[in-house]
């Protein structure tokens, strides 16, 4: 029996030792591919972007103006800051905005600042992003946030049209597609989404 006991605690370990390996392999993925894209913005000739509502707008009004019509029946589609009210309570607010250094994000705006400055209890999704090594660290403790750990790759969500779109823009950042292959949507695309011009100002430190 005893015997039996310690081939089970030896198979343990060496699972657990193969999930942590397995881990770290799908976090050095992550790393890699992350170099990849930086590198592959910063040597992007420069930082611009295309109003495309503007460009709709001067190409096809009707379009534009159907584009307006259903934006403006969204519910609650416009704004930034939101006031919590409750009867007998004081008021909360909650402040969105992207992870960018860009100074309408990192200036708030006169509500926004208001708000904030007679708030008595402020609270943010997280510190960790402040800090790379910790962002990292934690990053590194939940793989499976940003990677599949299944069978399941990138490529068997795409259709085939989908799937050799992304290949051809990954060719054209130089990433391999193979280096994407279980990594998640959600994680790629808020790296790939990122400007020349955005990545510069977060390597030089800016908030």
């Amino acid at each position: 029996m005893k015997r039996v006991i310690a081939i089970a605690d030896r198979a343990a370990l060496v699972s657990l030792k193969l999930l942590a390996a397995l881990n770290l392999l799908f976090f050095l993925s992550f790393i890699v591919v992350l170099l990849l894209a930086s590198r592959a913005h910063a040597e992007a000739p420069g930082c611009a972007g295309i109003d495309l509502l503007t460009a709709l707008e001067k190409n096809d009004p009707a379009a534009f103006r159907k584009v307006e019509t259903e934006a403006a029946a969204v519910p609650n589609g416009k704004g930034l800051l939101w006031k919590l009210d409750k009867p007998g309570e004081k008021p909360s607010y909650l402040f969105g905005t992207m992870h960018m250094t860009d100074t309408r994000v990192t200036t708030l705006p006169e509500p926004a600042q208001k708000a904030y400055d007679g708030a008595g209890t402020i609270v943010i999704e997280t510190t960790d992003a402040m800090d790379k090594a910790k962002m990292m660290a934690a990053m590194a403790s939940e793989p499976g946030l940003m990677m599949f750990t299944d069978n399941t790759t990138l490529s068997s969500l795409l259709s085939p049209d989908d799937a050799a779109a992304l290949d051809k823009g990954l060719d054209a950042r130089g990433i391999p597609p193979a280096t994407v292959a279980k990594m998640k949507p959600w994680i790629l695309s808020a790296m790939m989404a990122l400007p020349a011009c955005e990545v510069a100002r977060q390597s030089a430190g800016e908030p």
